[in-house]
C-alpha cells in the first residue's frame, strides 16, 4: 500500500493562495508496513540557499540580538526580526544563480570593455550576485520589499 495523506488540512486559505501544511497536520506513510513511517519535512533555509546557488545564511542579515535573533533595520531605520517566512519568501522570489552566472559570463564576454549593471526587481541580490561573478559591475538596484532591501544592502553596501 502507498498512501500519501494530509490530516484534516485545508490547503488553501480563504483568499485562494497556498499554505503550506504544518509538522503536526502532515505525514506521509511511503511503506507497506505500519511500523515504517516517514514524516516530510521542509527545507531549512540554508538548503534553499544552497539550492538557489547562493552562499550558505546569504539571507540570515543583520545582527544578532541577546535573545539570539537575528534582527536588520528597514529603510525606516525601524529594527524588524529576521523570520524564516521572510527568508523564505525571499529565496522563492529570486533566481537560481548557476544559469544566470553563466548567462551573465557569456554577456559579459561580448563586450570589449569593463559593464556595469542595473537591476530591476531586485529581490535579494541575484542579478547583483551573477554578474559580479561574470565581472561586471552592479551600481544600482531597484526593489519594494523591506526584507530583499535590506539583504541585497548587506551584500552589496555600495549600490544605490
Amino acid at each position: 500500500m502507498f498512501v500519501i495523506g494530509i490530516d484534516s488540512y485545508n490547503l488553501t486559505t480563504s483568499g485562494g493562495g497556498q499554505r503550506m501544511p504544518d509538522k503536526d497536520n502532515f505525514n506521509c506513510v511511503l511503506d507497506e508496513e505500519e511500523d515504517m513511517k516517514t514524516v516530510v519535512r521542509r527545507l531549512t533555509p540554508m538548503e534553499c540557499e544552497r539550492l538557489q546557488g547562493f552562499e550558505d545564511d546569504w539571507t540570515l542579515i543583520g545582527d544578532q540580538g541577546e535573545d539570539g535573533e537575528y534582527y536588520y533595520t528597514d529603510t525606516q531605520g525601524k529594527r524588524r526580526k529576521v523570520t524564516d517566512s521572510a527568508r523564505y519568501r525571499a529565496l522563492g522570489n529570486s533566481i537560481a544563480l548557476p544559469f544566470w552566472t553563466w548567462l551573465a559570463r557569456r554577456i559579459a564576454a561580448q563586450y570589449e570593455r569593463d559593464i556595469t549593471m542595473g537591476s530591476l526587481f531586485d529581490g535579494i541580490g541575484g542579478f547583483s550576485y551573477a554578474f559580479e561573478k561574470a565581472g561586471a559591475k552592479p551600481v544600482w538596484a531597484s526593489e519594494i520589499e523591506e526584507f530583499c532591501i535590506a539583504v541585497t544592502k548587506e551584500h552589496f553596501p555600495e549600490e544605490e
